[in-house]
């Protein structure tokens, strides 16, 4: 793929970019390099589908060094931490959206087990395994509305090594039989730590405080997020009630006076309801009981649904905070949170930065993924995508018009070659420079020149 210049509708972006931050702060405006910089990085971003400069650099062939790039990543004079908030903004206006549901969900990057130069790597669980590997751990923030689902935030997670440090102490003690007199203390916890909680709680004051007039209809988070403290918390964050999440199985709820573990009452329950919904616009086969219950942990009362999609042998517990809404409702409002496994799977096939980030410290992430969901954000703003939503017609996948943005850069390189002066001389170089930055290497799968006898 050869870069030579951004495509029309990335540099339309990022100028309606650069004015959303000229209206928050006019010191925050790009200069014309900037502009350009950032154009060209977010389309270097999606043909190569990695944040990597020498990558981009081979794709201009040349035109634009690692070094040049790297430079105004480093030093360029960017209001890194408004631009997010700028897209988000102008996003929100093309797209008129008035109100939706808040969705946090967190997930993993894997990272090699050698590095000590990328920012908040640490050792994370593996689910599929069982095993662990070394990664960074992201949350993220996104708006689910009826036109368009964005990411509008997010935030690294690291833990806290002195609690690690306690925690496997006092798991070994547990193991020895130590009563909890005997065992340490648990630590005070570090505010250059914070939990996940916390920073999921962050990034709902943030997304409130910054766009006060959208509507928040629910925030729904997955089990983790199922403490009281937290569905206390974000319902100060996001100024409504409703907080919908899924509750642990041995989680006790009461019952005629006696507190009861949910999976024990539910499974003992034959008034489950058997019906069609319409979730993400399919149809699905649900069965669900319902009722509103006293969680012990909580001390309080809330709506507790327990539900199976067709084929599925195990219930789901599902907590609603606010017990007025219907549970139609509640289950069609928690099934929105798959939109966000969608949205990391995007992220991670397609915009580059789960592939290849090799930016060094913290800002060096910070900056990286941000310019990762720029390329998300970016697409929203293609011409075929406005179309649809105009025509009303479902959004294209970020897949389909990723392909189509590589088409159209190469379309874009042949027409200026084919627009020059001398085709042929230009045709020609091209050919030259692809020898000169695409070098063969040789390989050592072959037995070629060794002396190899059986």
């Amino acid at each position: 793929m050869a870069l030579t210049e951004s495509l029309p509708f990335i540099r339309s972006y990022v100028f309606v970019l650069n004015e959303a931050l000229k209206e928050s702060d006019p010191s925050k405006k790009l200069s014309a390099i900037q502009l350009y910089w950032l154009s060209f990085v977010i389309l270097g971003i999606l043909v190569t589908n990695s944040v990597c400069w020498k990558k981009i650099e081979r794709s201009s062939l040349g035109a634009y060094s690692s070094s040049a790039i790297s430079w105004m990543f480093k030093k360029g004079k960017i209001s890194w931490s408004s631009l997010l908030y700028a897209s988000t903004l102008k996003i929100i206006e093309k797209y008129g959206i008035k109100s939706g549901v808040l969705v946090i969900d967190d997930t993993d990057a894997e990272r090699s087990k050698n590095t000590k130069k990328i920012a908040k790597v640490h050792k994370i669980k593996d689910k599929k395994t069982g095993g662990y590997f070394r990664g960074q751990n992201l949350i993220f923030l996104v708006l689910v509305s009826n036109e368009v689902t964005i990411p509008v935030g997010f935030e690294f997670y690291e833990p806290d090594p002195a609690m690690k440090l306690w925690k496997k102490e006092d798991d070994r003690l547990k193991a020895l039989k130590y009563s909890k007199k005997e065992r340490p203390k648990e630590p005070e916890r570090n505010p250059s730590y914070p939990g996940k909680k916390e920073l999921a709680i962050k990034l709902l004051n943030s997304f409130v405080n910054l766009f006060s007039d959208i509507k928040i209809k629910c925030v729904v988070a997955d089990c983790f997020y199922g403490s009281e403290s937290f569905i206390r918390e974000a319902q100060k964050a996001s100024k409504q009630d409703q907080i919908i999440t899924q509750i642990r199985k041995n989680q006790l709820i009461m019952i005629n006076g006696n507190y009861v573990p949910i999976r024990e009452y539910f499974n003992s329950c034959s008034n489950a309801v058997i019906k069609n919904i319409n979730l993400r616009e399919k149809e699905k086969s649900v069965t669900y009981i319902k009722g509103n219950f006293k969680v012990k942990s909580h001390g309080k009362k809330y709506t507790i649904i327990a539900l199976k999609y067709d084929n599925e042998e195990e219930y789901r517990y599902v907590l609603a905070s606010d017990m007025t809404w219907l549970e139609l409702d509640i289950i069609k409002a928690f099934a929105i949170r798959w939109l966000v496994e969608v949205f990391i799977q995007d992220w991670k096939s397609y915009e580059g930065w789960n592939n290849l980030a090799m930016q060094p410290g913290n800002d060096g992430a910070d900056r990286s993924l941000t310019l990762s969901l720029l390329s998300d954000h970016v697409l929203f703003f293609h011409k075929d995508q406005i179309d649809l939503f105009k025509n009303g017609s479902p959004a294209a996948t970020v897949g389909s018009l990723r392909n189509k943005v590589l088409m159209e850069s190469i379309s874009k390189f042949i027409e200026n070659i084919v627009k020059c002066e001398d085709p042929q001389n230009e045709l020609e170089a091209f050919n030259n420079k692809i020898s000169e930055i695409f070098q063969l290497r040789s390989s050592m799968k072959h037995m070629r020149n060794i002396d190899f006898e059986i």
